[in-house]
């Protein structure tokens, strides 16, 4: 009886099989772990990319479905696919290494999912949107970076309150301070590491680092005293010093007579005692 009734609705009876909308599915998350890698089972000739294979598949389905409705009925899944496979990596997937809910970075926009020509329609389509969601449900859709942004003030009080003693000791020694220096490059965008770079921890242990190594270096700088020991004795000084002269006056004659012996030209040795036996003498012969 049920069947009877509903039997004018096509859509119940329409066959749906293949798995277009698994395959987008899949390729969002190749994208988004090997982005820059070569599309597999393609030519790299074609330049073709990981980044660009959830689009690819998700329009070539979408205009076979235009073109061939009544034989590929189940192209629908591909655009909801597209969609919703984004939107769980943006705001659902937890990410163990970062202990944080969805990819926040800026690289993984839905507009970066269009190509280049679109992206700035699909850019302002999304910003709307999501004004729109951070009205309704500001706790699903609020990025992290927008919600440190908010402590951003109070980050910078508190390292200006660290590093306000090593200020005025720096300045008046004229010595640098290693919180001079600029801090280094900042991390990519994306999900922040508990007490990684870009956290409240890690910018509160660097100023605190830097304040202690500036205290230590200043204290290994410092002018040491030019004063005498309290008791130094300057008779004594006077004694030892007419000492040192005076040698320096004996020393002088020998050092002349050395000077002397060396103009003269080295010593002549005498010749030793010949002791070798004295030749026989001849035999004497009848003349």
């Amino acid at each position: 009886a049920h069947v009877s009734q509903a039997s004018h609705e096509k859509d119940f009876f329409v066959p749906v099989c293949g798995t277009i909308g698994l395959i987008v599915a899949v390729a969002m998350g190749v994208r988004h772990a090997y982005p820059l890698e070569p599309a597999p089972l393609l030519p790299r000739s074609m330049g073709m990319q990981c980044q660009h294979l959830p689009f690819a598949i998700t329009a070539g389905a979408c205009v076979a479905g235009l073109l061939f409705g009544s034989r590929f009925t189940e192209w629908l899944f591909a655009p909801f696919a597209f969609f919703y496979g984004w939107l769980h990596l943006r705001y659902v997937m937890w990410f163990p290494h970062a202990s944080a809910h969805g990819d926040h970075s800026p690289d993984f926009l839905f507009a970066s999912l269009f190509p280049r020509p679109f992206r700035p329609l699909v850019g302002c389509c999304g910003a709307i949107t999501h004004k729109v969601m951070s009205a309704v449900a500001p706790s699903f859709v609020q990025l992290r970076s927008q919600a440190e942004g908010a402590g951003a003030a109070g980050r910078e009080n508190a390292a200006g309150s660290i590093t306000s003693f090593q200020a005025e000791n720096s300045a008046r020694e004229g010595l640098p301070r290693f919180a001079d220096y600029p801090a280094p490059a900042a991390a990519p965008s994306g999900p922040v590491v508990p007490g990684g770079p870009g956290s409240k921890e890690y910018a509160a242990r660097r100023a605190k680092a830097l304040a202690l190594l500036d205290q230590n270096i200043e204290s290994l700088l410092q002018p040491r005293s030019s004063a005498k020991p309290a008791g130094a004795d300057p008779e004594l000084d006077d004694q030892i010093s007419a000492l040192l002269a005076g040698a320096k006056q004996t020393r002088a004659p020998l050092g002349q007579a050395q000077a002397a012996d060396l103009e003269s030209g080295p010593p002549q040795l005498a010749a030793a005692p010949d002791d070798s036996p004295p030749e026989p003498a001849p035999p004497l012969t009848d003349s």
